[in-house]
């Protein structure tokens, strides 16, 4: 074999030799390649179950807070309803004593209307017991239970709108009072203030506080 033929011989074994070595890592790739496309494909479906079963768990978590929500619903009608009917009972009980007792802050009065309303198309007030005579008018709101802000609304923001609204009353004195079954401090501090009275109940009749009335 010639020079030529011998350097020929040497390169294709070494080339033989690369290829060979090329194809051994190729595969040593491909294996890699494989494991880690097997352990992606548990993890993925790792990952579908855990997913699955908080969906199932959202699902059911849902569902429970419908039922909580429709709960309170009931419970809310339920108390409202408990609520309107006490209100109306306090309602009934003050507007009864002062059909029979004309009288308010040491006044006479000739007629007690109950629920006296303006209704408009914007604005609707109403005044659970109002107290006439020919020149005097009093106001009582009946509440069961009694916030002190309500004390501040009544004297500052529900006259202003009974003097916007019952033009039929314009020269007229107007007093007001609060009638209900308890009272906080606060509430008759505030009350006393703005120079409204008090009425409570008594037994079957009322107790009324009334002696520094203001003119609104």
């Amino acid at each position: 074999m010639d020079k030529e033929s011998e350097q020929l011989t040497k390169e294709i074994r070494q080339l033989l030799k690369e290829t060979t070595a090329i194809q051994e890592e190729t595969a040593a790739i491909q294996e890699r390649t494989a494991a880690r496309q097997k352990k992606f494909a548990a993890m993925q479906e790792e990952a579908d179950a855990r997913w699955e079963k908080r969906a199932i768990e959202w699902e059911k978590y849902d569902a429970e807070i419908k039922k909580i929500k429709e709960r309170m619903e009931e419970q809310g009608i339920l108390v409202g309803g408990i609520s309107n009917n006490a209100g109306h009972h306090a309602e009934q009980f003050f507007q009864n004593v002062f059909k029979e007792k004309l009288e308010f802050g040491r006044i006479k009065y000739d007629e007690m209307i109950p629920n006296l309303t303006h209704k408009g198309k914007k604005y609707k007030i109403e005044f659970d017991i109002a107290l006439v005579n020919g020149d005097s008018i009093a106001l009582i709101e009946v509440k069961n239970r009694i916030h002190p802000d309500f004390v501040i609304e009544f004297a500052e923001e529900r006259v202003e709108k009974f003097r916007e609204y019952f033009h039929e009353f314009d020269n007229y004195d107007v007093y007001l009072g609060i009638a209900g079954f308890s009272f906080s401090d606060e509430v008759l501090d505030r009350a006393s203030a703005y120079g409204i009275g008090i009425v409570r109940q008594v037994g079957e009749g009322v107790e009324i506080e009334a002696n520094n009335l203001k003119v609104y």
